[in-house]
């Protein structure tokens, strides 16, 4: 404890001391810096190192009951005086033994200390606790940690559950942000997905869908780095203080996020879906909240990963930002998968925003038998619904339940790197 007395009064450096004194008596041992004490917290010492200027040695031993055996080693040197009665033996000690008083006496403090009995006895008490008693071991640990990875997990998870808690500055402005953007895109997209008699219609109403998803999906993203960012610098402390690993903190920041997407993902489907109106089969409904639900986690896990990965927030946002018109442009909406060139095909399937416009377009519009006006060589043509996905997209309704575990896949993905960085990567300046 460095200096646990100073800029408080008498009483409350008494009841500070108080405590110190009381954990000391538990059999734990407490090493502290004091300034002026008073002779009731000097006394409350069992031992005292006391240091010159350089950092030499003057002193190394007890104190003893009314700090009788420092008065006895001082006033034991040839001329030195005698303490006063009721005089506060701390500012005795450090009057007979400042460098004004060595001068006066031509005396060095610090080898009188190392020519002295209490020396020896010090010197050699260290010798012999250097020394394991026959029959003993070593101090040993199973693990670095004092609890099990469960036990850090839960630990850290509750910790992260309170931080977001009492984040409204996070959580409300991302909600309220999802409530303006649903409503915005409703009413701008008002009854669209009745609009089905023409390819362009159905590009407007495809192009809605994936509008909203992008929108929630970006806003995720860089709402979610400044948080990551403080968390991190918390993180390093607690770490170097040993209190848990890396990948029970990594995991428990990636589960508390879980929650909240949900509520988001919950409230903006509703009111997106009911408000372009949609086809309303439970199917559909639950295939257009899952696609939602995953694209703005593995949106979110995103930001934090660019975090984890970079030295502060400003350069993730960055780092992300440079992405975002990277999957917009090999998203399948802006070029279909047909027409993107062959040597490029490699980072459709790689780019997140692909698969989520592959499921939100299959899940609603890859079963539909209806007729839609699609432009031909002469006049207009028409064609079945699902057969112009099928041609014009490329999408096949087989394949849903591989583009369901790819969204899941994206999100594991992004949560992994994320906790790989943090455990890996450490951008501390000292």
């Amino acid at each position: 404890m460095d200096e646990p007395t100073s800029g408080l009064d008498a009483r409350a450096a008494a009841i500070v001391m108080r405590t110190v004194r009381n954990t000391v008596d538990t059999g734990r041992t407490v090493v502290c810096t004091i300034h002026q004490p008073s002779i009731d917290i000097f006394e409350a010492f069992d031992e005292l190192l006391l240091m010159k200027r350089g950092g030499q040695v003057i002193y190394s031993g007890p104190l003893g009951r009314h700090s009788q055996k420092i008065i006895e080693y001082f006033e034991a040197i040839p001329g030195v005086p005698k303490i006063k009665e009721k005089y506060n033996p701390a500012t005795w000690m450090l009057e007979a033994s400042s460098i004004a008083a060595e001068v006066r006496l031509g005396i060095d403090f610090a080898e009188y200390y190392k020519n002295s009995s209490l020396y020896q006895r010090n010197k050699a008490l260290v010798n012999e606790l250097s020394k394991p008693a026959p029959g003993t071991e070593d101090l040993y640990f199973p693990t670095k940690y004092s609890q099990s990875t469960i036990d850090q997990f839960k630990a850290c998870l509750w910790k992260q559950w309170w931080t977001y808690w009492r984040s409204p500055d996070y959580n409300l402005v991302r909600f309220f942000f999802t409530l303006v953007t649903a409503i915005l895109l409703g009413t701008i997209f008002w009854n669209v997905g009745h609009k089905r008699d023409s390819s362009t219609d159905l590009r407007i109403v495809i192009g809605s869908m994936y509008a909203a998803v992008l929108f929630i999906g970006i806003n995720n993203c860089s709402t979610v780095q400044p948080i990551v960012s403080i968390e991190r610098s918390v993180f390093y402390r607690e770490r170097a203080a040993g209190m848990y690993s890396a990948l029970p903190y990594a995991i428990a920041q990636v589960v508390v996020e879980i929650p909240y997407v949900f509520i988001q993902a919950v409230y903006y489907t509703v009111i997106v879906y009911s408000m372009m109106s949609f086809q309303w089969t439970a199917a559909k409904f639950l295939w257009f909240f899952f696609i939602s639900f995953c694209s703005f986690l593995y949106f979110t896990y995103y930001g934090m990963m660019t975090v984890s990965m970079s030295p502060n927030h400003q350069v993730a946002a960055i780092f992300a930002a440079t992405f975002y018109s990277v999957f917009n442009l090999f998203s399948g909406f802006f070029i279909p998968r047909p027409k993107i060139p062959k040597w490029w095909i490699w980072y459709y399937w790689i780019c997140p925003l692909a698969w989520t416009v592959y499921g939100l377009i299959v899940t609603q519009y890859g079963d539909m038998e209806d007729f839609i006006k699609v432009p031909g060589g002469t006049g207009q043509d028409k064609q079945r619904i699902k057969d112009y996905v099928k041609h014009q997209f490329g999408y096949h309704t087989d394949f849903m339940g591989v583009v369901a575990a790819v969204l899941v896949g994206f999100c594991v993905f992004f949560a992994f790197m994320f906790a790989v960085c943090i455990k890996k990567l450490n951008f501390q300046q000292r």
